[in-house]
């Protein structure tokens, strides 16, 4: 949209004009603070921040956070993650911290503009650099949009917030449904009589990450996408964002991609198709005639905050659970009979889960529908 194509109430302005960038650096080291926000523990187009870690999971400087202020993602922004700060906190430098400019945005409109496909597409337009596309202030500040004036800004509000607010019930509804399931999990696979390694009943793939040289965001006829960790991971599927023509260790369609390193070991996605695996995941799956790999999803939810505890028991800054102590894991083993019942049982929970998360999935559509029509 040009300027002399805007209706009245609009008018081009700056990105710089709409927002004020927050860039105070923090040692983790010494700060007060008790949460850290990373990049991975946001999940695109949600303004919600459901996950953190703490300061002492990460080394090297950060940025400080007020709360209310909108965490972005400047890496690899076709993610499309920003969240806004439900308490003062420090995150990655990896994002922007921004906040309003009252005299030409409402406060409650600009995260909402920001999440629409407009400034989204500029924003991916203007990042530098090749596997890590990252964007610098200075070139997006310069990007100019259509914006409406406040009276108008608040009629969108008035629709958005409605959409949002449903949102926000149904990821409470997803909350509570994965609370009850991790008790179900809890109860279901701890009345055992039989343990057992997980390098018994399950096979396991470690990462190992292809050289820089072969990796590309471009898929071409030969490549194979390649996750390196969990910021490509979705609900349940991984949503790939790079592509290798090497192909070093691999994870098979339905097999269980584990974290392995860093403050977010233990998290997980199933591959629905085959992926090249970076030294940040590992692949696993069930044994044929000793388990099932859905059992064995099963099994690592209800044991993946023990192992992120281990991960951590060295003292290190960086998380890190190695082959062995994986396949070393002493877990609950239950007969077949008892593997087919828990695992009907607790799938028909994930299936519950899977029907909110389809709902939310709706009610966003909706949403950006309202948010797309901006600037068009």
């Amino acid at each position: 949209m040009s300027s002399k194509q805007l209706p009245d109430g609009w008018r081009m302005v700056k990105f710089g004009e709409m927002a004020k960038h927050i860039s105070k650096r923090v040692e983790p080291s010494k700060t007060d603070l008790e949460i850290y926000v990373g990049l991975e523990h946001l999940d695109p187009d949600s303004l919600r921040i459901n996950r953190h870690g703490i300061p002492s999971d990460v080394a090297g400087q950060k940025l400080l956070v007020k709360k209310g202020q909108i965490i972005f993602g400047k890496r690899r922004a076709y993610q499309r993650k920003l969240g806004i700060a439900d308490w003062d906190c420090i995150c990655s430098a990896h994002a922007m911290v921004l906040e309003a400019n009252p005299e030409t945005v409402l406060p409650e409109f600009l995260p909402f503009f920001m999440q629409s496909d407009v400034f989204m597409n500029r924003a991916v337009a203007v990042s530098e650099g090749s596997l890590s596309p990252t964007i610098k202030w200075k070139v997006l500040s310069e990007q100019k949009f259509a914006l409406p004036n406040k009276e108008i800004q608040q009629r969108y509000l008035s629709v958005i917030s409605v959409a949002e607010k449903s949102l926000v019930l149904a990821e409470e509804a997803i909350c509570s449904a994965q609370n009850l399931l991790s008790i179900a999990r809890g109860v279901l696979l701890n009345s055992f009589t039989n343990s057992c390694t997980l390098g018994d009943v399950a096979e396991i793939v470690m990462g190992q990450s292809p050289k820089g040289i072969n990796c590309s965001t471009e898929k071409v006829e030969i490549s194979i996408p390649l996750l390196n960790g969990p910021t490509e991971f979705g609900y349940k599927h991984p949503i790939p964002a790079q592509y290798t023509t090497e192909k070093t260790r691999m994870a098979n369609e339905g097999d269980i991609l584990f974290c392995v390193r860093g403050s977010t070991t233990g998290r997980m996605n199933l591959a629905d198709q085959r992926y090249c695996i970076g030294r940040g995941l590992a692949a696993i799956s069930g044994k044929p005639e000793k388990a099932e790999t859905a059992y064995i999803f099963h099994i690592l939810c209800n044991i993946k905050d023990s192992i992120f505890n281990e991960a951590k028991g060295a003292g290190s800054t960086f998380p890190n659970i190695a082959s062995n102590q994986l396949k070393g894991w002493t877990i609950p083993y239950h007969t077949e009979d008892e593997r087919f019942g828990i695992t009907k049982a607790l799938d028909s929970s994930v299936q519950t889960l899977s029907l909110l998360q389809k709902k939310r999935e709706r009610i966003l559509i909706l949403k950006m529908t309202v948010l797309n029509d901006i600037g068009k």
